[in-house]
């Protein structure tokens, strides 16, 4: 299970690493992709980095939780779950959520929720299946926001 979640975690961090080069560093320069049907939310250059680093946070966090669920420690699950849980929506500044459209919003208010219940549910009751289907639930809405979503930062 070790080696699985091992090379899951391989997977995922690589992919996010070719999506955010390929729709924000190279799209932040307005290169516009054939067949690129995604939204495009504009956002001030002075959010760029806090933007950008909330994003980072989450695979950092995701790692954590693989760890978590690789060493069967549900503390280390909670501990880093709780970190983007429901308290990080409160932290979002609001020039950042003036910024962006209502379903952008809802992907991202979810993606901290689903943060807090796999921090709720391990703390409770701890059950790698719950934990390892949470986290699937999780990354489909992060998918789900790539997709759908590309930034411009008006970097002048």
């Amino acid at each position: 299970m070790k080696k699985t979640l091992i090379i899951s975690n391989i997977i995922l961090l690589t992919t996010v690493l070719i999506l955010v080069y390929l729709f924000i560093i190279k799209g932040s320069g307005l290169v516009k992709l054939e067949g690129d049907n995604r939204t495009t939310v504009k956002y001030p250059a002075d959010v760029r980095e806090l933007i950008l680093s909330e994003m980072r946070d989450y695979l950092v966090v995701i790692n954590k939780i693989q760890d978590g669920l690789a060493t069967d420690n549900p503390k280390m699950i909670v501990e880093a779950a709780t970190t983007q849980g429901s308290q990080a929506i409160l932290d979002t500044p609001t020039r950042v959520l003036k910024s962006a459209p209502l379903a952008c919003k809802q992907l991202g208010f979810r993606g901290h929720n689903l943060f807090q219940a796999i921090a709720d549910s391990a703390r409770i009751n701890f059950n790698p299946k719950t934990t390892q289907k949470q986290l699937v639930t999780l990354t489909n809405n992060c998918v789900t926001c790539h997709r759908s979503y590309k930034l411009d930062f008006d970097i002048k």
